[in-house]
């Protein structure tokens, strides 16, 4: 491999057989991932390994679009300068993971075998490969930089890897009855040493490798180890079975076959034994991460077919919550991938890795909408009638249904606004002026207003006051003239940009006070448009479509326009500070689409009237059922329906419980640091509050039982499991608020103390940003420690099971003529939560299905993992707003 292709300089030649051979190892590396992937599928039994013919080349047709989507939207962003691909290796293996999943398609309709006997196939293709990668290099054929031997860790574990193939092998020929198994597995052992050892490193590192995998895969293609072998030794009191040992052996050989060939790739000597290296101390940290996720993994495995029976979604519906995940994953792909030193190049291929799987998810719902064939994926579970087992059949789907709910679409779309608009900075003082668009400006506050007043006068006195019909006449002129101006607002910056002379980069630039006032005023005036509505009792529509939906998707159309030309446009410049001004104008484009979306779904949620459009529908009732999260308990039935009050009570109390503790932990943690002087009351505090923390959770409980029950009406309530929760909480909260404080350096007080700003000020603008990162931890994992907390709720919440309604906290809430003058009766009574649940079925054996139990722990974990992902979006927000603003 030359030197040159090595450091992948665009400026320098590279030989035509470095090319080749360096081509070559991107696609066994590929191969490689694409024969891992396949074990992990064949392993878990998704796709049978005795598949054949037409059904074995659907599943390859399947992975073929999730191969193709994923490069092919990785690529997409590439050409768009969104995460530009640099690096010849990342597109070689790229390009080797479409080639070979496109051969293995089509060998699956060509060739009458079996999945077994094309994943025995893919093991000797790579062991054919390195071994002629290996050759290559001794030959001369290719520029390498072998060391004279691979080493003696290598050789030891090629000798180990020897023992166990030669003890299979001979075990088989001559029986485990006779030591003469033990001298063949030596022998194997001891050749496969002295071969990674003897030889130059690049023989010494491929050949036993090609060996290794080339045995594992002739021995699955001529099923010697097939699908329905079986070995049940006497000493043990299982067995081993072609269903689980032949995913094995593709695994192994899958990640041995991707090590020789990593290593070739990197041409031997320092830098491949540097690559050995870091593959090892990668795998050591994988395996640490491995043992934590098993517990998550066990709870899963046990849980989730029960938890996920019944759910089905459209696709239309899981791509709109895709693209959060989506977004997501272009954020994460946004450095640059590919640099010259491989460390670099690796860890930016895995920051690819989310993109090219949402890219393949994607792909996959398209294909289920073009062919209009539903996905499924059938199973069954188990359940308890009259505490007889009883086994259900059920599925999980993805429907070609078009349908998405009004409520999924507005959350989701709501959520990605404030996503991009956060990244909006201020285009006022840029570009040209125009007298028109500040006479919007002037005006546009007040028609705001006007709108917002009449909805205002409208509620208080009904759409007829004194008789009139003020919302059939003049609520209708104002939502219609509203909509049509705020559709005007919509298309200005589109119409701004096509327009005028110059580039499209410059005409952008030139336009850009447009932006804002077409993206914001656009918005503003079509909600407070859509509001009005209601308390009119007018709908207005333009023939059978409403005009508000209506409006509020040509802005959308027109915004993702303007998004596309603000990409080209921003491709085509070289100016630091253009390209910088036409990425807020792009976030602003993103923002308006995603925007108008949400008043879309808004609309349909308020009026209860879907809106369909080019056979996309938006609706009250989308095409997602999920019956464990979305039902509650149907009693006395064969199906037991769903957890949903069991979960919201879960959220009622995390929440409490972090409104009560935050504010007072972070509130004594700043007076213990920055006001209180340091002695022994603040060695005191510190002293309780660690022993606080220590505190068994039963103790809280009895605390609550004891003191708070008798004095919040004398019954279990959602209150009293608030408070106890935000007890456990507070110390916690407490001890890392005051140590992130404590290391804000004193610099930055010194220094806003220079400027003459008072103390408190100080505190509230420079010591608390700085210290939130710190902050936030500190809830995250206070929260993932209440949320699954079950001793102190059985004291204080009850143990209420299958609840067949959920808690209305903010409907409860009514104003009284006497002190509190705020009651809620739903505060005040019990609730079902999923600790005590999964605590009183399977602990306590209440009567209910064991199953149940399961899925409601796996609800949970997923809660818990929920609050965890908001906590940390929140750290990373602070902490990049910290770093770079």
């Amino acid at each position: 491999m030359s030197d040159a292709y090595a450091t992948e300089r665009d400026d320098a030649l590279v030989s035509a057989e470095s090319n080749v051979y360096d081509r070559g190892l991107d696609g066994a590396i590929a191969l490689s991932v694409v024969g891992f992937a396949l074990g992990m599928i064949t392993l878990v039994d998704l796709v049978p390994l005795d598949s054949t013919g037409a059904a074995l080349g659907e599943f390859f047709l399947t992975i073929l679009a999730v191969v193709v989507g994923g490069v092919g939207v990785v690529g997409l962003s590439s050409w768009a300068n969104v995460t530009p691909v640099s690096a010849q290796r990342v597109r070689g293996i790229a390009l080797g993971l479409v080639v070979g999943t496109l051969a293995l398609t089509v060998a699956a309709y060509v060739l009458p075998v079996s999945l077994a006997t094309l994943l025995g196939g893919i093991l000797l293709v790579e062991a054919l490969g390195i071994a002629a990668a290996g050759v290559a290099s001794a030959t001369g054929v290719v520029d390498t930089e072998p060391n004279t031997s691979a080493g003696l860790l290598a050789g030891g574990v090629f000798g180990v890897v020897g023992l166990f193939i030669g003890a299979a092998i001979g075990g088989s020929l001559v029986g485990f009855d006779s030591l003469l198994w033990l001298v063949v597995a030596l022998a194997a052992g001891a050749a496969l040493t002295v071969l990674a050892v003897v030889p130059r490193e690049d023989l010494g590192s491929t050949l036993p490798a090609a060996l290794v995998v080339g045995t594992l895969g002739f021995t699955i293609a001529t099923a010697v180890v097939g699908v329905g072998w079986q070995w049940d030794p006497q000493q043990l009191s299982g067995g081993f079975t072609g269903g689980a040992v032949i995913p094995g052996f593709v695994l192994f050989g899958a990640i041995l076959s991707a090590w020789s060939a990593a290593k070739c790739r990197a041409g031997f000597g320092a830098r491949g034994r540097e690559y050995g290296a870091f593959l090892v101390i990668n795998l050591n940290a994988l395996l640490m991460v491995a043992i934590m996720v098993t517990i998550v993994v066990f709870v899963t495995l046990k849980g989730a077919g029960y938890a996920v029976h019944g759910l089905a979604i459209g696709a239309v519906s899981a791509l709109v919550v895709l693209a959060p995940l989506a977004v997501l994953a272009v954020n994460t792909a946004r450095t640059p991938a590919g640099t010259n030193e491989w460390h670099g190049g690796a860890r930016q291929l895995f920051r690819l890795l989310p993109l090219a799987t949402v890219g393949s998810i994607a792909a996959v719902l398209l294909s289920v909408l073009l062919t209009g064939d539903r996905l499924e994926y059938p199973f069954t579970y188990t359940v308890l009638v009259n505490r007889q087992s009883q086994t259900l059949d059920t599925f999980v789907a993805v429907t070609p249904e078009t349908s998405v709910g009004s409520l999924l679409l507005a959350a989701t779309m709501l959520l990605l606004f404030v996503y991009f608009s956060r990244s909006y900075g201020s285009l006022r003082n840029v570009g040209s002026r125009n007298a028109s668009v500040a006479r919007v400006r002037q005006v546009l506050p007040l028609a705001v207003t006007g709108l917002a007043a009449l909805t205002g006068l409208l509620v208080l006195t009904g759409p007829s006051p004194l008789g009139l019909p003020v919302g059939g006449t003049l609520g209708l002129a104002a939502v219609v003239l509203g909509s049509v101006a705020a559709g005007g607002l919509a298309v200005a910056p589109l119409a701004g940009v096509l327009t005028g002379d110059g580039t499209l980069a410059d005409r952008a630039q030139d336009r850009a006070e447009l932006f804002p006032v077409g993206v914001f005023g656009g918005l503003v005036l079509l909600t407070t448009a859509l509001l009005l509505q209601a308390p009119a009792t007018v709908t207005p529509s333009v023939g059978p479509v409403n005009l508000v939906p209506a409006v509020a998707l040509a802005g959308a159309v027109a915004s993702a326009a303007l998004a596309v030309l603000l990409t080209v446009a921003r491709r085509s410049t070289t100016e630091t500070i253009q390209r910088r001004l036409l990425g807020e104008e792009l976030s602003l484009g993103l923002a308006a689409t995603v925007g108008y979306l949400a008043l879309v779904g808004l609309h349909v949620a308020l009026t209860q009237v879907s809106f369909t459009v080019l056979g996309v529908s938006v609706a009250n009732e989308g095409s997602l059922s999920f019956p464990m999260v979305m039902q509650a308990y149907i009693p006395l039935g064969a199906e037991p329906g769903g957890i949903m009050p069991a979960i919201v009570g879960t959220v009622w109390l995390v929440v409490g419980a972090t409104l009560f503790a935050v504010p007072l932990g972070v509130g004594a943690a700043v007076f213990l640091t920055e006001y209180a002087e340091q002695g022994r009351f603040t060695a005191l505090v510190e002293v309780a509050t660690n022993a606080l923390w220590s505190t068994p959770s039963i103790v809280f409980g009895l605390f609550g039982a004891a003191f708070l029950i008798p004095r919040l009406g004398g019954d279990e309530s959602l209150m009293a499991g608030m408070l106890v929760l935000g007890f456990m909480l507070l110390p916690l909260v407490l001890i890392t608020s005051r140590e992130a404080i404590k290391a804000v350096p004193d610099e930055y007080r010194d220094a806003s103390a220079a400027l003459g700003v008072t103390q408190w000020e100080t505190i509230r603008s420079v010591v608390l940003p700085a210290a939130m990162p710190g902050v936030i931890t500190g809830v995250i994992l206070g929260v993932g420690r209440i949320a699954g907390e079950t001793a102190p709720l059985i004291l204080v919440l009850g143990s209420t099971l299958n609840s067949t309604e959920a808690v209305s906290v903010i409907d409860g809430f009514r104003f009284t003529a006497t002190p509190p003058f705020v009651a809620n009766d739903a505060l005040l009574s019990a609730s079902a939560s999923l600790p005590t649940q999964v605590w009183a079925v399977i602990a306590a054996g209440v009567s209910g299905s064991p199953s149940m139990g399961w899925a409601t722990a796996f609800i949970l974990l997923m809660v818990v993992l929920t609050f965890y992902a908001v906590g940390i979006v929140a750290r990373t927000y602070f902490r990049r707003k910290l770093n770079y603003e």
